[in-house]
């Protein structure tokens, strides 16, 4: 029974990881442009599968949980591995309600990334970054069979916000990217449309 928990449990968490990843690979292309009517029902479908693969997780997680307590009610809550998952994934549980309230509708929307304020864009991009890190960090934690009872809650989180952070600067260094490689595109926008207005003037 326990191993069949364990196999759904990494499941569930295999297919929100890949989902995630498609997703913001399918944003990177988009480069901060309005996204196509076909590319908004997709990540609103793969959205959904999300949520309900992390309800499943939390499900099946609290099942690991009191299986392993009655089977080393004694040691099993003092392993610090253990309490360092639960905070990674009560992190990414949080910040995906932040995704799907703040994030999400923003990058939905008919304006596009890079034609949303400078906070915006700088919010929904360290969501973003927060989301990918967390995820696949609690994965890792999922199978780090090694670090059980071994390792300090202080060390592993000490590890994962090391990720976290140089996730979060390489996500704004691509914010930055985009942005500085929309700048010459605006431009040649605002050149033609005075020049259509000059020509409309003189005829």
């Amino acid at each position: 029974m326990k191993t069949l928990i364990i196999y759904a449990h990494l499941l569930a968490a295999c297919v929100a990881i890949g989902i995630l990843l498609i997703q913001d690979l399918a944003i990177i292309r988009s480069r901060g442009a309005p996204l196509s009517k076909g590319a908004i029902n997709e990540l609103i479908k793969s959205a959904r599968i999300v949520s309900v693969a992390l309800v499943f997780l939390w499900v099946s997680g609290a099942l690991l949980v009191v299986l392993g307590y009655f089977e080393n009610p004694q040691q099993y809550l003092l392993n610090q591995k253990l309490w360092a998952k639960f905070t990674v994934v009560l992190i990414l549980t949080i910040n995906g309600v932040f995704l799907h309230y703040y994030s999400f509708p923003r990058v939905t929307g008919t304006h596009g990334l890079l034609n949303l304020s400078v906070v915006e864009q700088v919010l929904v991009t360290l969501s973003g970054a927060v989301s990918s890190v967390s995820w696949l960090f609690a994965c890792y934690l999922g199978i780090a069979r090694p670090w059980n009872d071994t390792v300090d809650f202080s060390y592993i989180m000490s590890i994962y916000m090391s990720i976290l952070i140089v996730a979060i600067i390489f996500s704004c260094e691509l914010l930055r990217f985009l942005r500085r490689e929309e700048l010459p595109l605006l431009t040649d926008r605002i050149q033609l449309g005075t020049i259509r207005s000059i020509e409309r003037k003189t005829k």
